[in-house]
């Protein structure tokens, strides 16, 4: 028997496995109301996240018959490179299972730039590339980042961390690439374009990127500015053409009227009289505040703006599923993801949201567990702290004026006021009463709304 025809052996097993214990759902699933008529006939996409609850409800779908290829739906699942590599292992899973046994295609996105010119000016410019479900190397260019690449990627792009306030992570590495990805696959077509020049060097010039920051009202010092715009500089310059077809077995034509004529140039497009299609979210009927806001921002509420197109559906929470039932679900299945919710490992290893304690349960179950692949990597606290350092924004070192009371006059991902860091986590040593000092810093993470 050959090794594909041994994974497709395995992997019906599983699909077996799951009809079996799935049947309440997917009955459930079966009698889902659209909430408008026509909605059945939209693009299906799945935002999965890489956790249990978005496999969870990616299973419930596929099991209920809800996913249609020929319709245009698709499974997306944005990389940070901050995961931890058991949640590469969990969506490398669930995208096998996903192609070979019920044929939708599954995709693998990561940020990126590229160097092009706007305005005759040459700049850094964000998109989003395809990758491999196996981790990149110099012998394969085209896999997964998960040392850090493309999370200081955005980083040096941007300039400065994320926080509470400006949750950048979430805006260019989750929803920009998401909506990029569906720009070109609503196009129906087979391939992304080339972008980027042709020169095999950087065309960007120092004193013309720095006069830009001028002229846009920044008044970071040169050599900071430079410094933190090493990173993105040094990487590549140009996205090459992708088929679909090379990073899912699943991709097939799509037929869909609701996407003719429907593109502006090669692109589709959102908005009046443009593509509209169904995003499906794993919130659990446990999660109440982040299921009324997502309500809200579907009836038209302010956080519609971005969301053109966009008609959020959330299975798990109408059909009362808790985090109980998703434990319970795959406590049963032979595979699944092997992290402990307890720890804290879910998302980006390190993320700021989860709050002085919460980053130290994760500190404590990593460093228990730490192997040499880890070190240099967001497994390792120590690329957390060398990051804030080199991308915070040290108001000292920038002269600038202080006019308000601050704990610390660094800002880096706890902000100013907080006082809380990456090196005091490291420093704190699980101590109860340094970390009790930062309880209040912990805050929901709604980077997969």
């Amino acid at each position: 028997m050959t090794k594909l025809a041994v994974r497709e052996s395995q992997n019906l097993r599983a699909v077996q496995e799951l009809n079996m214990i799935e049947a309440p759902y997917s009955d459930k699933m079966r009698a889902l109301c659209y909430e408008v008529s026509g909605h059945d006939e939209l693009p299906h996409v799945v935002k999965f996240s890489g956790g249990k609850s978005s496999g969870l409800l990616l299973f419930i779908l596929l099991e209920a018959g809800l996913l249609k290829a020929e319709r245009g739906d698709v499974v997306v699942f944005n990389n940070t490179s901050a995961e931890h590599p058991a949640t590469y292992d969990f969506v490398g899973r669930c995208k096998e299972l996903t192609e070979a046994g019920y044929g939708i295609p599954f995709f693998l996105t990561e940020f990126q730039t590229y160097e092009d010119a706007r305005n005759r000016e040459w700049s850094r410019l964000p998109t989003y590339r395809l990758v491999h479900p196996t981790p990149w190397s110099e012998t394969n260019l085209d896999g997964y980042h998960w040392r850090g690449e493309v999370f200081e990627e955005m980083l040096s792009w941007k300039g400065y961390t994320p926080n509470q306030f400006k949750r950048t992570c979430t805006s260019n590495l989750k929803l920009g690439p998401t909506r990029a990805f569906l720009k070109d696959w609503f196009a129906c077509k087979q391939h992304t374009e080339r972008l980027g020049h042709f020169g095999k060097s950087s065309r960007l010039d120092d004193d013309e990127l720095y006069e830009r920051h001028i002229r846009s009202r920044g008044n970071v010092p040169r050599d900071i500015f430079l410094w933190k715009k090493a990173y993105v500089r040094s990487r590549p310059a140009f996205r090459p053409p992708q088929r679909f077809a090379d990073y899912s077995q699943a991709a097939s034509p799509i037929s869909n009227p609701h996407l003719e004529g429907k593109c502006f140039g090669d692109v589709a497009f959102f908005g009046v009289g443009g593509v509209d299609y169904l995003a499906f979210v794993g919130l659990r009927n446990d999660e109440k505040r982040r299921v009324m806001r997502v309500r809200q921002r579907n009836a038209g509420g302010p956080d519609s703006v971005g969301y053109e197109g966009e008609h959020v559906y959330l299975p798990l929470s109408d059909i009362g599923v808790t985090k109980e039932e998703v434990d319970a679900f795959w406590e049963k299945q032979t595979w699944g993801l092997s992290l402990h919710a307890e720890d804290g490992l879910s998302n980006c290893t390190y993320c700021f949201l989860k709050g002085a304690r919460g980053l130290h349960r994760v500190h404590a179950a990593l460093e228990s567990g730490f192997q040499k692949s880890f070190e240099n990597t967001p497994c390792d606290l120590q690329w957390w702290v060398e990051i804030e350092e080199k991308y915070g924004r040290d108001l000292e070192a920038e002269k600038r004026d202080i006019r308000s009371p601050v704990a610390d006059n660094f800002i880096g991902f706890f902000g100013t006021q907080s006082g809380f860091s990456y090196q005091r986590l490291a420093q704190s040593h699980g101590d109860e009463a340094e970390l009790s000092r930062f309880a209040n810093s912990v805050l929901p993470c709604d980077c997969t709304d």
